[in-house]
């Protein structure tokens, strides 16, 4: 079992002084607010040193400094709201480049790091299966079959960030926001009545440098089972009946401190319908099935509020998985092949797949930019329920056709040619159904020719993918009011012709 292990850093390229300097508090308030901000919260540590990446961490595994909020799962066991992050608080040291914890992991020995994360996830999965098959008579089949499956995964989630909190804290000291940066000299006359910020200027609270840490384990048991029933109508007709159910182990949502933090296994009940058939001597070959699957859960990607790191942070947005408690799809396939001659081989497919969630989900929809929560105090409650909507990443509808030309040339060499078209319908990439997180339906043309040799030895091809350069979107990520309600994709690639040459050696 290998760890999935995810790192990224950010640091200030230009050498901003802010990030790589130790902020000078003469008022000593800072030094304060780290002290009470622990006891606050509960959940917390302050041991005058500088945090930096595990050095949360490092303190929850040491018995003489741990907190109850070390736990493994503490965060699954108090979701938000609750203050359910193990943190080590401290006054903003800077980095100079000299601490290795604050360096980009694999990288560069950076400075001025503000944003930095490790993620880690350990998964030992086991299962056994076995199935029977009973030949009823001549023509009825029965298989039985049934698997357990066990996943046991360990995971964590490390942060480092500089931040500015705990601006609450100032009127018991008897400040404001503007005391606090004039007695620290971030704002100062302008000469002309009016006052300017300098460079020491904060807008948020205290400067801090913060380290969290949150571990995680669970185990998921399962077992599943299938019964299959073939009717063989004849020597080239086969029906089959089928109910199968399925599992897939729950997790956790890491790197960014989700206020959902695990989720749970999901489970599927499928039933099908189909039949395999081949005519004109076995020349045409259809295969279809129709099929409805019953979710009781199912993972669902969605956008919600993360709950703030420190009491009187600002909170964020998180991409989390979500269980969803139910869901259907119903669907009609079906494929064809037919070797029309000696030269032409014909070929497509297609699929009909209407789908829904069946059951109330809640959503806080925080990347919406017509709610944003600087201007709606109880945007929690602003939330959509999302019952009866599409499932997200699932097309309606989507086909390919296809078809191969060969002939043989004198001298015994071959020329093949081959051409495939495919079409995608719209999709979802939020469960909202929202306009602006629709991926508009595309299709794509293929086209290949193909040279071999007498021998086999050399083969020739020239190709050209995506004939009419129609890019379509893959993904769709939103963000919320902290990021400008920014929005990116992933999409196909476009237009590539390319001619490629191989020599099989040893033939």
């Amino acid at each position: 079992m290998q760890p999935l292990i995810s790192v990224a850093t950010y640091y200030s390229a230009v050498g901003e002084d802010r990030f790589i300097n130790p902020y000078n508090d003469v008022t000593g308030l800072d030094r304060n607010s780290c002290v009470l901000i622990p006891v606050v919260t509960g959940n917390g540590i302050f041991n005058g040193a500088m945090p930096t990446l595990h050095s949360a961490k490092t303190l929850c595994q040491n018995p003489a400094t741990a907190t109850p909020s070390c736990a493994v799962n503490f965060a699954s066991d108090n979701p938000a709201p609750a203050d359910n992050n193990n943190l080590h608080i401290g006054v903003w040291g800077g980095d100079d480049g000299t601490n290795p914890d604050l360096d980009v992991q694999h990288g560069i020995n950076s400075q001025g790091s503000d944003l930095l994360y490790h993620t880690q996830t350990v998964r030992k999965a086991f299962a056994a299966y076995t199935q029977g098959v009973w030949d009823i008579n001549d023509v009825f089949t029965l298989t039985v079959g049934i698997r357990y499956a066990e996943d046991e995964i360990d995971a964590e989630e490390n942060l480092f960030r500089y931040a500015e909190v705990a601006p609450a804290f100032l009127p018991a000291f008897g400040l404001t926001l503007a005391d606090y940066n004039r007695a620290n000299g971030a704002l100062v006359s302008d000469g002309a009545g009016g006052e300017v910020g300098t460079a020491r200027a904060v807008n948020g609270g205290f400067p801090v440098a913060l380290s969290v840490y949150r571990p995680f384990t669970r185990i998921d048991r399962k077992t599943t089972g299938r019964v299959n029933l073939d009717w063989n109508v004849t020597d080239s007709t086969l029906l089959y009946l089928s109910a199968t159910s399925g599992y897939r182990s729950g997790g956790n949502n890491l790197v960014f401190f989700s206020a959902t933090p695990d989720y749970d296994p999901e489970e599927l009940l499928a039933y099908e319908f189909g039949y395999k058939t081949q005519l004109f001597d076995d020349s045409l070959q259809l295969n279809g099935s129709f099929y409805y699957y019953d979710y009781e859960n199912i993972h669902t990607v969605a956008t919600e509020v993360t709950p703030p790191l420190v009491a009187g942070g600002a909170p964020g947005t998180t991409t989390s998985v979500l269980e969803a408690p139910g869901a259907e799809i119903m669907g009609i396939e079906a494929e064809v092949l037919w070797l029309a001659s000696e030269n032409w081989t014909v070929g497509g497919n297609f699929s009909y797949t209407p789908s829904e969630y069946t059951k109330d989900l809640f959503i806080q929809d925080p990347a919406q930019p017509q709610t944003p929560e600087s201007l709606f105090p109880d945007f929690n409650k602003l939330t959509q329920n999302i019952n009866g909507n599409q499932i997200l990443q699932v097309p309606e509808l989507k086909y390919t056709a296809w078809a191969s030309y060969g002939m043989e040339l004198s001298g015994g060499s071959r020329l093949d040619f081959f051409g495939v078209y495919s079409w995608i319908d719209e999709v979802y990439y939020s469960p909202f159904e929202s306009e602006s997180e629709k991926a508009e339906s595309y299709d794509r043309t293929d086209l290949r020719a193909t040279w071999t040799s007498a021998s086999s030895q050399w083969v020739v091809a020239g190709y050209v993918n995506n004939v009419f350069d129609d890019v379509g979107v893959l993904q769709v990520l939103r963000n919320g009011e902290d990021e400008g309600y920014r929005q990116s994709s992933g999409v196909t690639s476009p237009r590539q012709y390319g001619v490629e040459l191989s020599y099989m050696l040893g033939q």
